[in-house]
């Protein structure tokens, strides 16, 4: 355990906190988007999160007090913004794996009761927000495989487009927007879905499971399904409780439309060893009836 001294942008919100007091920082794990450490005076504990880009910290904010309304998250305790970045200070929870298939099946049923909780009738409906350090915006629209081609698909690719993308998959991957409807509906379920549910961002707390970095936005609620299988498949049990609570369908035709969308994201902030992921997914689109 390494302590260090207080950043000048934390002390900062610290004292419009007014959480006074001899803090100590110690840096946490991870970070791939946000620098991220847990705060200590010897009385109480928060986990916080810092960024050059305010913006970012706020969407994130926004979010988990979106999803506080049907799902355990770490709750926001103070949001500061200034032009040097942003500084997000949070509930400290000590989380861990999910592990055991009561977990498991715990957190397929929160998921499920979130995604039966809050319908609209427009997808997107939420402030923009960012996927990692993206941009990702989440105008209304009506119709989804319009919402997902231009909100999703179509900016992640220009992206792509000026980091190098190989033609071939930027080709595969035009084909693949333009074709859509062969695998999306056009008016699926819309509810308010976590945006970012790969499985680094689902634990659990005694038992109790634990949401945590969203990336908010009202949609298909597939995403989320298809997103929790991108690195690794989520085991029987979360489904079984997923469907406890939301009985629909798995529609897995859509979850690769859904993964390329990441795929993408991923190539943007990460480089050249997710081209192929992006190449492939879209080549096994092309070649499903």
């Amino acid at each position: 355990m390494i302590d260090m001294k207080l950043p000048v942008l934390l002390q900062q919100s610290l004292n419009q906190a007014g959480l006074e007091g001899d803090w100590t920082l110690t840096p946490a794990a991870g970070g791939d988007t946000a620098l991220s450490g847990v705060i200590d005076n010897g009385l109480s504990r928060y986990f916080v999160k810092q960024h050059r880009n305010q913006h970012l910290l706020e969407a994130e904010a926004l979010g988990l007090e979106a999803l506080a309304k049907n799902l355990r998250v770490p709750r926001v305790f103070h949001f500061y913004g200034a032009s040097e970045g942003g500084i997000l200070i949070l509930e400290y929870l000590p989380i861990a794996p999910l592990t055991s298939r009561n977990e498991w099946m715990a957190a397929g049923a929160a998921l499920g009761r979130l995604h039966r909780s809050e319908v609209r009738d427009e997808y997107g409906n939420h402030p923009d927000n960012f996927i990692g350090a993206t941009p990702q915006s989440n105008p209304n629209h009506l119709d989804w495989v319009g919402f997902f081609a231009n909100e999703r698909l179509i900016p992640q690719l220009e992206r792509a487009r000026q980091r190098g993308l190989p033609e071939s998959a930027q080709q595969r991957t035009v084909w693949v927007i333009e074709q859509l409807d062969r695998w999306l509906p056009a008016r699926p379920p819309c509810a308010l879905v976590h945006g970012d549910l790969w499985q680094g961002n689902l634990g659990q707390m005694h038992g109790e499971p634990v949401f945590y970095d969203p990336a908010c936005y009202h949609g298909d609620p597939q995403v989320d399904l298809a997103m929790l299988n991108l690195f690794g498949s989520a085991p029987a049990a979360f489904y079984q409780g997923y469907q406890a609570e939301n009985p629909v369908t798995l529609r897995y035709q859509a979850w690769p439309v859904y993964d390329l969308y990441h795929w993408l994201n991923h190539y943007n902030l990460f480089g050249g060893q997710y081209a192929r992921a992006v190449d492939d997914t879209a080549r096994r689109l092309l070649t499903t009836r």
